[in-house]
């Protein structure tokens, strides 16, 4: 979906590892949003930042996906 695109539990593990639990993530390059799935299963807040149109679809769809199929534990606002 992205060239850089990592895995959602490696993120997951990051997010879990360096932040505090009331943190909110901020992605300033969210791409196809790896990272915001990641932050919204861990019980994260989480703001995505892309520029690219393609991108902000792919994210998008993933993050509502996610939530569908209940592998967040914080409802998309």
């Amino acid at each position: 979906l992205h060239p850089t695109q990592k895995p959602v539990d490696l993120l997951a593990y990051l997010l879990r590892t360096y932040c505090t639990p009331d943190a909110i993530v901020l992605d300033p390059f969210t791409g196809s949003g790896t990272t915001g799935v990641a932050a919204m299963r861990e019980g994260f807040s989480f703001i995505g930042i892309e520029r690219e149109p393609a991108y902000v679809e792919i994210a998008s769809s993933r993050v509502v996906s996610a939530e569908n199929e209940g592998l967040v534990t914080r409802s998309v606002a």
